[in-house]
This record gives C-alpha cells, structure tokens and sequence, in this order.
C-alpha cells in the first residue's frame, strides 16, 4: 500500500501535476492547429476544384461559339 500512496503524492504533487497540465496544454493547441489547418486545406481543394469546373465550362462554351 505504501507504493501507491508514494506514487499518488508524486502524481499529485505541485510540479509534477504543473508540469502535466502544460503538457496536455500544449498537446491540445497541437491538436487544434492540426485540425484547423486540414480544414484550409480541405476549404483551398474545394475552392481549386470549383475552379476547374469553371474554366472547363468556359473552355466547352468558347469551343462551342468557334464551332458555330
């Protein structure tokens, strides 16, 4: 019993217990700026793809017109 009761006061002693909520911090905005980049670039090959269509729709109506 005496080593969880050692191991419980490292755990939850003042630098140890700092030390890992800074740690799980930083993991998180890790995290978050991981997520939030994908979603760019998610958003940028949205707004790429549009764009082809775009263009491809232009390049069939100018073909079109010359045909005529």
């Amino acid at each position: 019993m005496s080593i969880l009761n050692t191991a419980g006061k490292v755990v939850c002693s003042g630098p140890f217990s700092f030390f890992l909520g800074v740690s799980a911090g930083l993991i998180g905005l890790y995290m978050v700026s991981r997520i939030e980049e994908q979603r760019n670039l998610e958003k940028m090959q949205k707004e790429i793809e549009a764009a082809v269509k775009a263009l491809e729709a232009q390049k069939k109506a100018a073909e079109a017109t010359s045909t005529k």
